[in-house]
């Protein structure tokens, strides 16, 4: 089967990007010359990966006769003694190594192996088993219960660890800075972020929190429920962070309201302004549509239409270890395009490919990778109340970039179409009833923001184009043929 664009990457991929995010552990990659050039130093400058240069990572460099002949051994210990012999080390197969059988730990030495499987896991798939492994190796074989509130010490807060935050995760440093916000808002401390700039000598620390808080979806519950603590997954939406922030509050024994109601006069006040705007008038029609990871997937489509009554033309999540069908996507694209899209490199092409949204221009929001995108600023949360007052924001900026595009230039305003000869002078052009009702039915799959000037658009093309071709009239099927058959548009 053809695999259309492929989404993620594979298992080599996510050992890597959680390994070389904890501090004290040396990373050796079993894997032909140049095979960590791709996601330690190249990747950063288009999807914001890794920080290059900064990494204790070396590559075997397997040639072909270590492949065919020699075995990988030598390699290894070739590659291994550029790093610190004190101190701990993992070897990650790539999927070559992985094949031949690769992979194999020199005797009187502190390599342990990790085979990421990546032939056979995805990127989120091997991160999940990463980010446990680590706790396997380096945590406490036994979890201690946890100390009842009413022990605690004088002055104590509660600890709280975020789990699952690492390298190669869309918009990471704005979203763990808003769950860090909303932990520290309610009383309570962050205990550890795990594995992204953990320690590995602090590993066994993990079992001090009362509670967990599992970022994303796709990868870390393993860990999760392996530390035998309650947990509650990463919020994205209004309602949603309320209900997060008083289910900590409880697991916590601690009171969050005063927080809740400092926020709703502060950082998620623009979203009642905003909707107490003019945009209001359009959000009841301004539909979107979302391609992304299962957890933004869920939170974004959950938040504007069932939380704030956006109509959602089409939500495709991609979950861990299932192929997405971007073939689907590709069509979903084309035929039900929204106004606003949210979604990887992969949604813009197949927008691109279709035109924009033919009438209108649809906005796109990066959501996910594959994207060439620098996100190390912490100011684009989507998740916690942050995430909400971002995300209503953009999608207004949207809504006026909407109607940036039906505006006519200042170099257009004076240009003058030709005026086309008339059958008789003074005539206006008849329309066959049923090309009258098919524009209608078109109109109706376009967004309110934009459907005054789409009709004017399709009127004066369909018209036009008749008395160019000398016809007398605007008839149904030249209409289709110029516009498409509305039946397309309705069964999309």
């Amino acid at each position: 089967m053809l695999v259309l664009d492929h989404d993620r990457a594979g298992g080599y991929w996510g050992a890597v990007y959680v390994f070389t995010a904890i501090k004290g552990l040396q990373v050796v990659i079993d894997g032909p010359v140049g095979c960590e050039n791709l996601p330690v130093t190249s990747v950063l400058h288009y999807t914001d990966a890794l920080p290059p240069h900064e990494l204790p990572i070396v590559v075997t460099g397997l040639a072909e006769e270590q492949l065919g002949r020699e075995g990988t051994e030598g390699a290894m210990r070739r590659a291994h003694a550029a790093l610190d012999p004190d101190l701990p080390a993992v070897v990650v197969t790539g999927s070559i190594a992985e094949m031949i059988g690769g992979g194999v730990t020199p005797e009187g030495t502190n390599l342990q192996r990790f085979l990421p499987r990546t032939i056979d896991e995805d990127q989120w798939q091997c991160a999940n088993r990463a980010i446990y492994w680590l706790w396997q190796q380096y945590g406490l074989r036994h979890v201690p219960q946890r100390t009842p509130f009413g022990e605690r010490k004088a002055g104590e807060k509660p600890r709280v660890n975020i789990i699952g935050p690492s390298y190669g995760a869309f918009n990471c440093p704005s979203d763990l800075a808003e769950i860090r916000r909303l932990v520290q808002g309610i009383g309570a401390e962050v205990n550890m972020v795990f594995p992204l700039g953990s320690h590995l000598a602090d590993v066994s620390r993990l079992v001090e929190a009362d509670a967990n808080i599992c970022m994303y979806r796709e990868f870390g519950r393993m860990l999760c429920e392996a530390l035998e603590r309650p947990y509650l997954q990463a919020p994205i939406g209004l309602h949603s962070t309320t209900k997060f922030l008083r289910s900590l509050g409880e697991l916590l024994g601690l009171d969050p309201e005063p927080f809740i109601e400092r926020e709703k006069h502060s950082t998620i006040k623009p979203i009642w302004d905003l909707w107490r705007s003019v945009t209001q008038d359009f959000f009841g029609t301004a539909n979107f549509g979302v391609v992304a990871n299962e957890t933004y997937t869920r939170g974004i489509r959950h938040f504007l239409e069932d939380e704030m009554g956006l109509p959602c033309n089409f939500a495709v999540a991609r979950y861990a270890g299932e192929k997405t069908d971007n073939a689907a996507v590709r069509k979903l694209v084309t035929e039900k395009t929204p106004l606003v899209l949210y979604g990887s490199y992969n949604e813009r092409i197949y927008l691109a490919e279709c035109g924009g949204g033919g009438m209108m221009k649809t906005s796109f929001i990066p959501a996910s990778f594959p994207l060439p995108i620098i996100r190390r600023h912490t100011g684009t949360p989507f998740m916690g109340y942050a995430g909400a007052t971002y995300i209503i924001q953009e999608f207004c900026n949207a809504l006026f970039d909407a109607l940036f595009h039906i505006l006519p230039l200042g170099t257009e305003l004076d240009r003058i179409e030709p005026t086309h000869s008339r059958m008789t002078a003074g005539d206006t052009l008849a329309w066959e009833p049923d090309a009258q009702r098919r524009m209608e039915q078109l109109l109706e799959a376009q967004p309110v923001l934009v459907r005054i000037s789409a009709a004017k658009q399709m009127r004066d093309r369909a018209e036009r184009d008749a008395r160019e071709t000398g016809r007398d009239r605007v008839e149904a099927a030249r209409f289709s043929e110029l516009f498409g058959h509305p039946k397309e548009v309705a069964t999309a």
